[in-house]
């Protein structure tokens, strides 16, 4: 049961954001392999955060050698802001009491959604900027 929740939860996060279609196919063999093991489906979402992390550092590393003064400072304050919550919501959800092992879960699913959805907004930008 617990892995058709997780297979549902990550088929809605690359639903609703496109750029996570294209690991779809590899998550959910990751998930059919993991047996429902919550450490082997842990395991899964780690590889696609790898992906974006490295996605997000280099669309944001982009930006910030094209930007200067005012607009740089923005941009640093800005993703400050994103990294705090961001953790901040991360460490929240896997210490929640009252979800025992499926913190974790949770957890990663926001992790990786909100790092799937800042991933895709900076690369528009890249995009955008000359």
């Amino acid at each position: 049961m617990l892995q058709y929740a997780c297979l549902l939860a990550i088929a809605t996060m690359m639903a609703t954001h496109p750029a996570m279609a294209q690991s779809d196919a590899e998550m959910k063999a990751c998930i059919d392999r993991s047996n429902g093991v919550s450490s082997a489906m842990l395991d899964c979402g780690k590889v696609e955060i790898d992906k974006f992390d490295a996605r997000l550092n280099t669309a944001y590393n982009t930006l910030m050698h094209r930007e200067r003064g005012s607009e740089r400072v923005r941009l640093q304050r800005e993703q400050r802001a994103w990294l705090k919550h961001h953790l901040q919501e991360t460490k929240r959800l896997a210490a929640d009491p009252n979800n025992g092992s499926a913190a974790f879960l949770d957890s990663q699913g926001f992790e990786l959604d909100d790092l799937s959805a800042r991933t895709v907004e900076l690369e528009k930008r890249v995009q955008k900027s000359p």
